[in-house]
């Protein structure tokens, strides 16, 4: 039987992660809304709802913080990136006859997915690119899963009557015709009266990017 002692310890290091958590969240929103320079540590403490000094006392410094952040979400958007591309893998390890354009549309389906719910990724990317990115080279970043599922759906591309296309090219426009769209979302894509927010506009460049993708590697069966 406890004495309640044993629990203490445990209690301390849950709330340490949830506090940590929260200063996670509240400075990717507020980053990838505002930019690295016109965000303050006390602000992001009063929008996680702790302490003044609470962001200094889990990661240091702001600019720890913002690598912290960078990289959080980097690991997600490779977690989420690799579920949307398993349908690819699981194509090129069948022997059936299963439609590569239905793991394409997967693939694209899942990607956007991320991104819509995930709107600070490519806000925080298009301020880094604007910036020289030079802070984004120095975060632990791992993004290879479209490259793997597009080798993997090369290698069997012969006897699966794809074309001998090259990886590079299909990431490249898959991420295009993905990322794009969305980080010109008040611009060009609003200019052509198009919401990917709205399903009905998703479902129409999904087939968009579904098709394009095709065009690149070939119909396959």
């Amino acid at each position: 039987m406890s004495d309640g002692h044993d629990s203490e310890p445990v209690g301390k290091l849950r709330d340490a992660a949830r506090s940590r958590e929260a200063i996670l969240r509240a400075a990717e929103d507020l980053f990838a809304e505002r930019g690295f320079d016109a965000v303050s540590l006390g602000q992001i403490a009063a929008a996680s709802g702790l302490s003044r000094g609470a962001p200094n006392y889990f990661f240091g410094s702001k600019e720890q913080l913002y690598q912290a952040v960078l990289e959080a979400v980097f690991r997600d958007r490779e977690e989420a990136t690799r579920q949307a591309c398993q349908p690819l893998r699981a194509w090129a390890s069948s022997r059936g006859k299963a439609s590569v354009r239905r793991a394409l549309t997967q693939a694209v389906e899942g990607y956007l997915d991320f991104l819509l719910r995930r709107p600070a990724f490519y806000k925080l990317i298009q301020r880094e690119e604007l910036a020289g990115a030079t802070r984004l080279e120095k975060a632990a970043r791992e993004s290879k899963a479209i490259e793997e599922a597009f080798a993997a759906v090369r290698a069997v591309s012969r006897k699966r009557g794809l074309k001998r296309f090259d990886v590079d090219d299909a990431t490249l426009l898959f991420v295009s015709l993905t990322y794009f769209p969305l980080a010109q979302h008040a611009t060009l894509m609003a200019a052509l009266g198009r919401d990917l927010n709205d399903a009905a506009a998703r479902r129409r460049h999904v087939r968009l990017v579904a098709d394009q993708l095709l065009e690149l590697i070939g119909s396959g069966s």
